[in-house]
């Protein structure tokens, strides 16, 4: 694989189907049910609880003081949120709402404390998530920085494709996920406008076709030489 494929995958901000296992959470806490686009914490609040998702997807983000989001992660099966508030002034660094209907398990942070510092090798599943979050907020400080909207577009789709994407004919293959243009603007940080104008030009270049509600991208060799260049 390209190096920068694979870079694209170990920095994907899709983080489902985690290959962490937290059975033994099954003792601490309850399972609790949100809806689509329920808020589940505010940026800032006191973090009293950690989740882990056992279903369905919530969007980690920033707001700033006028108001404008900016999307930072999606966190899918087997991932964790919340645990921003383990630091010494225990509040939660990011807001949280779902991207679709979740169902989580919400442990006290007293309990969750109290099960890893029981069980330490779960220690090293918490380190390795919070490290994966810290790398990708690197590398979107680094494309925001430097790189422009329509290589980060190209990434961005890449890696929708690397998570949620079935193969056609001829290297082409079809996103199995639907999402918006503000959605796309929000995680990259940029207008949906611009994001509009860039997969208009991306159509016309015949290197993505829209049909129905998805996505098919014509060839992820082409698209990843596009953002290379």
């Amino acid at each position: 694989m390209d190096e920068h494929l694979k870079e694209l995958e170990i920095l994907n901000p899709w983080f489902d189907n985690l290959p962490y296992q937290w059975e033994n959470l099954n003792s601490y806490g309850s399972v609790i049910t949100y809806k689509k686009n329920q808020t589940i914490f505010h940026q800032n609040d006191h973090g009293e609880y950690i989740y882990m998702v056992e279903k369905g997807r919530v969007r980690l983000f920033l707001v700033s003081p006028n108001g404008e989001e900016k999307a930072l992660t999606i966190i899918g099966k087997n991932g964790i949120l919340g645990e921003c508030s383990l630091s010494q002034d225990s509040k939660y660094s990011t807001s949280a709402i779902c991207a679709s209907d979740v169902v989580m398990r919400r442990i006290t942070r007293k309990d969750f404390i109290s099960f890893i510092s029981k069980e330490p090798e779960f220690i090293l599943q918490t380190l390795d998530l919070i490290t994966r979050k810290y790398r990708l907020l690197c590398m979107q400080s680094l494309q925001l920085s430097y790189m422009k909207s329509l290589p980060r577009i190209c990434d961005l789709l890449i890696q929708l494709s690397l998570k949620y994407s079935e193969n056609l004919d001829n290297n082409r293959v079809r996103l199995t996920i639907q999402f918006t243009q503000q959605e796309m603007a929000n995680l990259l940080g940029t207008t949906r406008i611009t994001v509009a104008k860039n997969m208009k030009w991306l159509e016309n270049n015949d290197y993505i076709i829209k049909e129905g509600k998805y996505y098919i991208i014509n060839d992820i060799r082409e698209l990843n030489e596009l953002t290379n260049d």
